[in-house]
């Protein structure tokens, strides 16, 4: 009997892609106009994450509908067997909404929005420690070059250092690294 797993022409995962990478680029452009917006100082923290919790449970309960599979995906559930699989990640989620609310709150928008793209790299760490999984050479350059853009966006480090290691010389007066974003450049 032969199989009818559906294949993807190169051409349609590269438009995929393209129409992903757009999406996730206007994402990180209306994200800190949102923030700005909507995430004032005098809001009640415990009622939005409230409501972001809720939203996030009716919304699987509903994927989970829609596709026929809550029945199967609830099958044999119990009180101490959510305790024992659930309980550690749903809290470690909700202190992470109260942390990145409270980030919201402090930092502008921009700088949030580049130190929270950085949890991809504590990720792919979390992933060789804990689990011994290792990353591809592509894999790895990929997460410098994650780590170097957001070195560079909040000024950890010049574009002279970027210079310096295209270039593997140093003019008079550059500076690699300060400890504080700069007065002339904003």
């Amino acid at each position: 009997m032969a199989s009818s797993t559906s294949t993807a022409t190169p051409n349609s995962i590269r438009q995929r892609a393209i129409f992903f990478m757009v999406l996730l680029t206007i994402q990180f452009g209306c994200q800190p106009l949102l923030t700005i917006k909507y995430t004032s100082s005098k809001i009640c923290r415990s009622s939005v994450l409230f409501v972001q919790e809720a939203l996030k449970l009716c919304l699987a309960t509903f994927m989970l509908y829609s596709t026929g599979d809550f029945h199967n995906a609830t099958q044999g559930w119990t009180v101490r067997s959510w305790i024992q699989v659930a309980f550690v990640p749903a809290a470690l989620y909700t202190l992470q909404n109260s942390l990145a609310l409270l980030a919201y709150q402090n930092l502008d928008g921009v700088t949030f929005n580049v130190l929270n793209q950085t949890k991809t790299l504590s990720a792919a760490l979390c992933c060789y420690w804990l689990m011994e999984k290792r990353q591809s050479r592509i894999q790895i350059l990929s997460l410098l070059l994650l780590l170097l853009s957001a070195l560079v966006l909040e000024r950890i480090v010049s574009i002279d250092f970027l210079l310096f290691l295209k270039n593997g010389s140093m003019r008079e007066g550059d500076t690699f690294v300060s400890l504080g974003k700069s007065d002339e450049s904003q």
